[in-house]
Order: C-alpha cells, then structure tokens, then sequence
C-alpha cells in the first residue's frame, strides 16, 4: 500500500524526527544541528555550482573576480544571513520554551494546591460534620439527663411539698401562703428545665420523629408571639436518616430564632417534600425581608445563623439559599440529597 506524497513526506519527517529524538537530539538540539548545516550545506552547493559554472564551463581562473564575487555573496553572506535567521528563530523559541516551561510548573504547582485545597475541604466537611454528630450526641445524653435525673428531683420535691402543705393544718396561713409560693417556684423551674431540655435536644424529635418535633418547636415558640403558624408536609418522613433529621430540625430552628429576632413577622409557612432522591424543605415569612449584604462579622448574628445552616447542610451534600420573599419576607429554602439505601435503613 502506498501513501500519498504529501503524508509520505509528513511520515518521514516523523521518523526523522524521532530518529533524532532517539540519538539524544530534543527540538533544541535539532535547531542548532539545522541553524549550523543548513548553512554550510547551501555554502557547499553554492561552492559546487560555482566552480562547475566558472572553472569547467568558462575556464575561468579558480581565483578570478567573477569567481570569488560570486562564491562570496551566494556562498557566505547568503548563508550567513541564513544562519542569523535561524539563530534567532531558535531564540525565540528558547522563549517561548522557557515560557512554556514555566507556565508548565506554575500549572503543575496549581493542580498541586488545587489537591491540596480538595483533600483539606474534605477532611473540614468530615470534621463538620464530626463535629455536629458529637455535639448532637452530647446534647441527647444532656437533655436525657436532665430529663430523668432533675425532672425526677422537681417532681419528687413538688409531691413531698403537696404531702407536707396537706399535713400543716389549716389555722397556720402564712406556712400555707410560702408553701403555696414554693410550689409555685417548683412548677416554674420545671417549665424551665423543659424549655432547657427541648433546646438542648427535644425528647419528642428521637421519641416520635420529625414532623412532630417541628410541630412543637413552632407553636411552642411562635404561638405566644401570636405569630400564625402554617405547616404542609409532602411525602413520608418516618425514615429519613437520623443524620438529616437532626439537621432539618436544627436549620428550621435557626430560621425560627431568625425570625422573633429580626423578621417582625406576622405569619410563618413551613413546607416539607420529600421523595425517594430528595427531601425539600422551605420556611418562608411576612417580615421585613433580609438585610442588605453587609460584612460578615461577630456582631452579624444573623449572617452567623445563616453561615451555621449552611455549613450543616453542606456537611450533609446538602444546601441552604436564603432569599427575599415576593413581595416581602425572607424565604429560606433546604435541599438534602437522599440515597434510597440510607432511607431504607433508617
């Protein structure tokens, strides 16, 4: 089979190429061996031709003026213009080379930093998200402590109050009037210690699941506000994974403490959708609306509030966007990615 001329001669400067390539010859070395026999090539054929011109057709002298005119501009300014030529051809291209070169390890340096940067991004959303499930497990073992151990001693202490109010008779009012104020106390610091338990890690989210917790955290905290209260659920939550869960639970709570602290809202809606690839979350308000960006800072709690959802959901593949609400409000809207093997398992 034969090739075409023009691949023919593609092909063996190929293999010339590469024949040089193997001798040890880079693309360097085959322009300095080109800038030097070029030249002296085109002075040899120049030379040849002139003495078979000068000599052996006109018998003329081997040193004669027309002779060494000619061999002297045709035979060596010429290729010596050539060779400067090339000289500088290869300059530029030592260049260009080196620029190569150095965008080349620049590049190289920034897929380096590029991993780098990646494997530490991972290793801060494992820690993140460590970080959370620690701190969740602690705030369970808390609030089942205080549950069992203090609502048992409050509640131990109420009764005996009750016994001993009963046994003091009734001609003695004061002992009546403080006991009356202690009990008063006791059922005080009992609502108190349930507030600190349901902020800590409310009893209802692990006992009954999602949708009541939230239910809870809503009216509980929105409803002596006189702040209306709207929720829609979409699909079955009963087994989310217990890592999203905590998480939903946990940004929905954050944007509630957003709202009573900066919304001056007057309705919340809350709708939850959940399918086999992901579960939607969106809390929506009648409040002012969002600030303008302004630097984030320690004093911006609520730049903080929003920066802690978003990391939580990250920590999870998920993501947190927090925008205006047409024609006024903040909406906040959750994503979480779910694997139907976590669903299930959970």
């Amino acid at each position: 089979m034969q090739f075409p001329p023009t691949r023919s001669k593609s092909l063996q400067r190929f293999r010339l190429s590469r024949w040089l390539q193997e001798r040890g010859l880079n693309v360097e070395g085959q322009l300095r061996l080109i800038q030097w026999l070029l030249p002296l090539t085109l002075t040899g054929i120049v030379l040849i031709d002139e003495i078979k011109e000068h000599i052996l057709e006109k018998h003329e002298l081997l040193f004669s003026e027309n002779f060494l005119i000619e061999v002297t501009f045709f035979g060596l300014i010429g290729p010596t213009a050539v060779w400067l030529v090339l000289y500088w051809v290869r300059g530029v291209w030592q260049e260009r080379e080196d620029d190569r070169r150095l965008l080349q390890k620049m590049y190289n340096e920034l897929a380096e930093a590029q991993e780098r940067l990646t494997a530490l991004h991972v290793q801060r959303g494992k820690l993140v998200d460590r970080l959370m499930t620690v701190q969740e497990d602690e705030r369970r073992r808390l609030a089942r402590e205080i549950h069992d151990e203090l609502g048992q001693l409050l509640t131990g202490l109420s009764l005996n109050l009750k016994v001993c109010q009963e046994a003091v008779p009734q001609e003695l009012e004061a002992v009546h009037q403080h006991m009356a104020r202690i009990n008063t106390l006791i059922r005080h610091t009992i609502d108190q210690t349930h507030h600190l338990i349901v902020g800590l890690r409310p009893i209802v989210l692990d006992d009954y699941g999602l949708l009541p917790a939230l239910q809870e955290e809503l009216h509980q905290r929105l409803d002596p506000l006189d702040i209306d209260v709207h929720l829609e659920t979409n699909g079955s939550f009963e087994h989310l994974p217990p890592a999203v869960t905590t998480a939903v639970f946990r940004i929905v709570q954050e944007s509630v403490t957003n709202i009573i602290r900066h919304a001056n809202a007057h309705h919340v809606y809350l709708s939850l959708s959940c399918s086999t690839e992901e579960l939607r979350v969106t809390i929506e308000d009648d409040g002012v609306g969002i600030p303008e960006p302004q630097p984030l800072n320690g004093d911006n709690r609520q730049r903080l509030g929003i920066l802690g959802m978003q990391e939580r959901a990250a920590a999870l593949g998920g993501r947190v966007e927090v925008s205006r609400r047409q024609p006024y409000g903040t909406q906040v809207q959750v994503w979480f990615p779910l694997k139907r093997e976590e669903v299930e398992a959970a």
